[in-house]
């Protein structure tokens, strides 16, 4: 394996929500972990769990992207800090359909789904009255079941579209 792949499978990312009531890890490529700030889950509700994973979501995104171009650096030994720019109307056609990939997940009970729309808009559901029959680390598992599946939706879709347009 190369230094890319090594480093992205042994990656570990961990990022606080902006009140400090969530902790989330991301380790190796698929496995997120929610911790949530003690009391929290007891005197928190639905929507406003929502709001705050999705937030969660985009600062563990942003994280994740900074340790993939750190780790690109490293692997072709030259300073990267963002994505190229695209420089052919395939490139541009690409990226612009790769902006409206909506990728999902949810937790195997159904009651947890997260969506995002080209990495970007973050969407997170949770079924009324989830928190009042699962405990704290039911939730937590189905948070990192939903994420895991997320992920691998969205490798799928990456990879079929750069099929579709580089072949």
């Amino acid at each position: 394996m190369g230094i890319l792949a090594d480093r992205l499978d042994r990656m570990s990312v961990r990022v606080i929500s902006p009140d400090r009531s969530l902790t989330a890890e991301l380790q190796g490529r698929t496995t997120v972990h929610l911790t949530l700030a003690p009391g929290v889950y007891r005197r928190i509700r639905e929507p406003d769990l929502a709001q705050r994973l999705a937030t969660v979501a985009r600062l563990l995104w942003a994280a994740r992207m900074k340790v993939y171009y750190q780790a690109l650096s490293e692997a072709l030994d030259e300073r990267i800090t963002t994505e190229a720019k695209p420089v052919s109307p395939r490139d541009v056609n690409y990226h612009a359909a790769r902006d409206q990939v909506l990728a999902e997940g949810r937790s195997s009970d159904g009651r947890f789904q997260v969506s995002v729309q080209g990495m970007r808009h973050w969407t997170v559901h949770i079924a009324t009255g989830t928190l009042g029959v699962l405990g704290e680390d039911q939730f937590t598992e189905a948070v990192s079941q939903a994420a895991a599946e997320l992920i691998r939706d969205q490798q799928v879709k990456i990879r079929e579209l750069k099929r579709q347009f580089y072949g």
